[in-house]
């Protein structure tokens, strides 16, 4: 599952990298910077994850078809694998819920994208283990996603990829043996001193004349550190680093999470 986006991001970033390559050797064969496509038409996804015509939906573009939109499209699919296609189609994940463990985030921090990926990660890391499970974690997740985009895939499979990226080596998630392990030893994680900022790729894309379908893509770097608290032990403290793509979220307004992915803990 991993080799589908690289955890859902990995290859997403290095496509993207590419891609900007590309887009610069074709700006200067052009002879030109090209505008950012103005006039692209709304749609609404209709589908999304099952949902009923009668209920929210996120926004879609439909970007004009200019060389660089062209050409940024194709280096994004050729990032696809059809074994870990198959393995995200077979993946099964908890039905999306909210909890008082891990309640829905305010519809305040929604509606900003930069506010909605200091509240998700605050929440995805602060995780008591023994008041908590697992399938909790994954059911906010799951609410909280927002369906991948960068390339043509079933609905379905489309808001399977942050759940994937949270549970696929290097995984945020511990698996459900060790959860069990930080639970009885009342392990606490708390997170701190969040920084994020736009991945530069990603500004560079942009930047290029590329137009995402979803208008509230956004990728951001993330940095912190994790407070680790277990009975009985002195705390310990680490420093975390990711990367968090988001977009419109699938079953509520505003923003959701397309992906975890580089997770790093040193």
């Amino acid at each position: 599952m991993r080799d589908l986006f690289g955890s859902a991001r990995a290859k997403l970033v290095a496509a993207v990298l590419v891609a900007v390559v590309i887009v610069v050797s074709l700006i200067a064969l052009m002879g030109s910077s090209p505008a950012p496509p103005r006039g692209a038409t709304v749609r609404t996804n209709l589908a999304a994850a099952g949902i009923a015509p009668s209920t929210y939906h996120p926004l879609r573009m439909s970007p004009p078809q200019t060389a660089v939109e062209r050409t940024v499209n194709q280096a994004m699919s050729q990032n696809l694998d059809s074994q870990a296609l198959a393995a995200l189609e077979t993946a099964r994940f908890p039905a999306p819920a909210t909890s008082s463990a891990f309640p829905p985030i305010d519809p305040a921090d929604s509606s900003s994208p930069s506010m909605y990926a200091l509240a998700f990660t605050q929440e995805l890391l602060d995780i008591d283990f023994a008041a908590s499970t697992r399938n909790e974690l994954l059911a906010w997740a799951g609410y909280n996603n927002a369906p991948y985009t960068l390339t043509s895939l079933p609905t379905a499979l489309s808001v399977k990829a942050l759940a994937a990226s949270l549970t696929t080596s290097p995984a945020v998630l511990p698996p459900a043996t060790r959860w069990s392990a930080l639970a009885k030893s009342q392990t606490v994680w708390r997170v701190n001193g969040l920084v994020i900022s736009v991945n530069p790729a990603w500004t560079q894309i942009l930047s290029a004349g590329w137009v995402p379908v979803d208008p509230l893509m956004v990728i951001y770097d993330v940095s912190g550190t994790l407070i680790v608290t277990a009975y009985g032990h002195t705390p310990t403290v680490e420093s975390i680093s990711f990367g968090l793509t988001l977009g419109g979220a699938s079953l509520h307004p505003g923003y959701g999470a397309v992906a975890v992915d580089y997770w790093t803990v040193q």
